[in-house]
């Protein structure tokens, strides 16, 4: 930064004292804003105001959550001078690596995300005997950057999951598999059929996360979408099983995942090992 820059950044900061609002970015989706609607809805504790910066193209992920976007988000238009651009995400203020069971995580979840959502409803196809297994593909293999950091042997990681399953609770009714590449699921997935019948389910953003939320045994990968199909499901069905891979990221914390809950199941280890796979 330029001594002109820096004087400039001082200044502005010596003038902008009003709300706090998250500067989030366009490459931040529903699962990243999820967690930064936690800080906002910590600050009404303490009387303070914060938001968070809409993206033009998160209007329609966030329309799963009306009364999220209802109470803290705002458009660049609403933006006033004085306020202060903030990224909570990094910093000393950043969520603790060690796990993630934030104390308001629950109140959040009822008062903010449920209200008007159509999660509440229980999907017709996902019965109490159902295994939902989630597989995230996407940019985790498209995006070199993403494949580097986040990318596992999904087929391997999925089986072993669905094995330490089965080996806990025994053979569920079916297995339901939700995806974003459901025809990659049907070619390197089909030994799930071994163990139960299987189908795969093509939906949009709202139809999986419910599939997610309302599943009473669910297989989830590393990613933040999944987490938080965890987590409101948590709330609408305590005490169901949850498992989660030990790995999230290997660019930070030695890849540990910080945000698996405590009650969840880990999968420590699959063969192979959480080494980014080959192409």
């Amino acid at each position: 930064m330029s001594l002109l820059h820096a004087a400039r950044a001082r200044a502005l900061d010596a003038i902008r004292r009003g709300r706090e609002i998250a500067w989030c970015p366009d490459w931040m989706n529903l699962g990243n804003l999820l967690y930064i609607g936690t800080w906002a809805f910590e600050s009404r504790a303490d009387g303070t105001d914060r938001r968070i910066l809409l993206q033009p193209s998160k209007e329609k992920p966030l329309s799963i959550f009306p009364e999220l976007r209802r109470r803290f988000f705002i458009e660049r238009s609403e933006v006033r001078f004085t306020d202060r651009r903030v990224m909570p995400w990094s910093g000393p203020a950043a969520p603790e690596p060690d796990r993630y069971e934030h104390p308001l995580l629950t109140p959040y979840i009822e008062k903010v995300l449920l209200p008007g959502s159509p999660l509440v409803a229980v999907p017709q196809d996902i019965g109490d005997r159902t295994m939902v297994v989630n597989v995230r593909r996407g940019d985790y293999f498209s995006v070199p950057q993403h494949r580097a950091a986040f990318a596992i042997d999904t087929a391997a990681y999925t089986l072993e999951a669905v094995r330490i399953s089965l080996a806990d609770h025994g053979e569920p009714s079916e297995i339901a598999v939700v995806s974003d590449d459901v025809a990659w699921c049907r070619e390197h997935l089909s030994a799930l059929s071994d163990h139960a019948a299987t189908r795969f389910r093509d939906g949009n953003a709202a139809e999986d996360m419910s599939a997610l939320v309302h599943a009473r045994r669910l297989v989830l990968p590393n990613s933040t979408f999944s987490y938080w199909g965890g987590y409101i499901g948590d709330v609408l069905h305590p005490g169901r099983e949850v498992i989660a891979p030990w790995f999230f990221d290997r660019t930070a914390h030695s890849g540990k995942a910080g945000q698996l809950r405590p009650g969840w199941r880990r999968v420590e280890d699959i063969p192979g090992g959480w080494g980014e796979p080959p192409a």
